[in-house]
């Protein structure tokens, strides 16, 4: 009788689990359900994480970093380009500002009651203020961008890269944003396209750190499903 119970409950939990597989270059921005951007760079690393925010436009942004300074403000943007295989992070090109909000001839200033008029797309922390780390270095933050999004116009972050500047404008560290689309590993096929690319497959891939993002990630349902397994188990086993 017990190993009939746990067959089932196992058998749930796997059925509801969710992993999320990488993007292919083909799937449309509808499906991508998160991106993350795997940050390096002068002992600097860590994850910036992008998803979608229920009812509303733009998305949520989560922020952590490890490595930094207390007492210092690091800006951070969405550049242009992508890092290269070599991890020069000023080959990324300047920030996203696909609007031209920034001109030669006005001084910018980033209202974020304004943001599409007055903000450039990649300016993070003209949106949420600058990181700052504690006295272990590490700097974590979460906000919410209204302007960004994961589909194919000018406020897509897909494709870009995300820069840690230091306070002279100095490039710290960076990471290339890469999407990720949700799968059920249960399904009939099991695999999403996205699923067999690699992190060589293009320079927009490329990622020189050793926190790299894997390409395939389980979702928090999948620990959750597990964990009530789990606990199913042992209830069926004090009885």
């Amino acid at each position: 009788m017990l190993k009939n119970i746990v067959a089932l409950v196992l058998a749930a939990a796997t059925a509801s689990a969710s992993v999320y597989v990488r993007a292919a270059d083909t799937d449309p921005a509808s499906l991508v359900a998160q991106a993350i951007a795997p940050i390096s760079g002068n002992n600097v690393s860590g994850n910036v994480t992008f998803v979608p925010i229920a009812g509303q436009t733009g998305l949520k942004v989560s922020v952590n970093i490890g490595g930094l300074k207390q007492g210092i403000q690091y800006p951070f943007h969405i550049h242009v380009n992508v890092v290269p295989a070599d991890g020069n992070c000023t080959a990324t090109g300047g920030h996203l500002d696909t609007y031209g909000v920034k001109t030669a001839n006005t001084t910018y200033k980033c209202d974020k009651a304004k943001p599409l008029t007055t903000c450039e797309i990649g300016d993070l922390a003209g949106i949420a203020g600058n990181l700052a780390a504690n006295a272990n270095g590490q700097a974590t933050l979460t906000f919410n961008d209204p302007i960004i999004t994961f589909g194919n116009n000018k406020t897509s972050i897909l494709g870009h890269s995300i820069v840690i500047h230091n306070p002279d404008n100095t490039r710290l560290a960076c990471g290339n944003i890469v999407g990720y689309v949700k799968t059920n590993p249960s399904s009939s096929s099991g695999t999403h396209s996205g699923s067999s690319k690699t992190e060589s497959d293009s320079d927009s891939d490329s990622d020189s750190d050793s926190s790299k993002t894997s390409d395939t990630k389980t979702s928090g349902a999948s620990s959750a499903a597990i964990s009530a397994a789990l606990a199913v188990m042992a209830a069926a086993i004090a009885l």
